[in-house]
């Protein structure tokens, strides 16, 4: 699957492009500029995401993102935590210098950038019984 989204009218300096990598790891790619005149594209587009393809992992590639403002960062501490909500990780790739000097200034760098831990197994009886202080041999 693979979509792109631009956003029509003169300022139109951000494009996304979704696509998967393999099966639960989509990777969303921007190109452009992220800040507060259209950071609103970039949330909505990772929101989607999430909700429509629900992958285990999103891979924020940021690597043709040329300027990223607060607002910028905001979509991705916001979609970070609603992703993780929902038992998905978003990971920031391949940021260009300003952008890695602006997320390593702001103390983001390595909690954006950081890979991805898997979920924890789900609970079995035996782990359920053992955590509640009973051994009981199955």
């Amino acid at each position: 699957m693979y979509t792109t989204f631009s956003p029509a009218g003169p300022s139109a300096r951000l494009n996304i492009d979704a696509e998967f990598l393999s099966p639960g790891i989509v990777r969303v790619a921007a190109v452009g500029e992220i800040d507060l005149s259209n950071s609103h594209v970039l949330h909505v587009r990772l929101l989607n995401v999430l909700s429509t393809l629900r992958p285990h992992r999103i891979e924020v590639d940021l690597a043709g993102v040329t300027f990223l403002d607060c607002g910028g960062l905001a979509v991705l501490v916001v979609v970070g935590q609603a992703a993780d909500r929902a038992g998905c990780c978003v990971r920031v790739t391949n940021p260009q210098p300003l952008v890695r000097r602006l997320l390593k200034l702001t103390g983001l760098l390595d909690a954006l950038t950081a890979g991805c831990v898997p979920p924890p197994p789900a609970a079995t009886t035996a782990t359920v019984t053992a955590s509640a202080g009973i051994l009981v041999a199955l």
